[in-house]
Formats: structure tokens, C-alpha cells, sequence
């Protein structure tokens, strides 16, 4: 997705920036979402596109990278509905 673009793709983030959470949270935050978003699908807490939604939404909140964070939670997003 990113080729050789940028040096640190795929690489978290490691300052704070003016949104997302801090950058120590990131690793955590992210973990957890996927634990989240894998909990809501298999126990049918939320319909399949309410699921990716919130999904889509927690990473993008999160913003891991220095960049490219829409690109990825689209991508993301799309890889999550692809195995439902």
C-alpha cells in the first residue's frame, strides 16, 4: 500500500500530534480495538456494518501513523468486512 513511499510505513507512531491518542496508547489502543471489533462480530453484538463502522472509526481516532491513517482504515476496513 504504501511501497516504498515512506521510510517508517507500517512503523507507529512515536509523537504525540494534535489528534489521535498518545502516542504511548497507540500499540494498546490499536490491540484492543481488534480484540473489540473481533468480539462484536463473533458474538453478533452489532450488525456486520455497524461493526466495521465503529471499527473504522476507532482506528482512524487512534491515528497510528504520522500518515496515511485514512488510507489504512479504509484498507483495514475493507480486509475486516472481506472475512465476514
Amino acid at each position: 500500500m504504501f511501497d516504498d513511499t515512506w521510510e517508517w510505513a507500517g512503523c507507529f507512531r512515536l509523537s504525540d500530534k494534535n489528534i489521535g491518542v498518545p502516542w504511548q496508547q497507540v500499540t494498546e489502543e490499536v490491540q484492543n480495538l481488534c480484540e473489540n471489533a473481533r468480539y462484536w462480530l463473533e458474538q453478533e453484538v452489532f450488525e456486520t456494518r455497524k461493526a466495521a463502522a465503529r471499527f473504522h472509526s476507532g482506528l482512524a481516532h487512534t491515528h497510528p501513523f504520522p500518515n496515511g491513517n485514512g488510507r489504512h482504515a479504509r484498507l483495514m476496513t475493507d480486509v475486516l468486512l472481506d472475512t465476514c
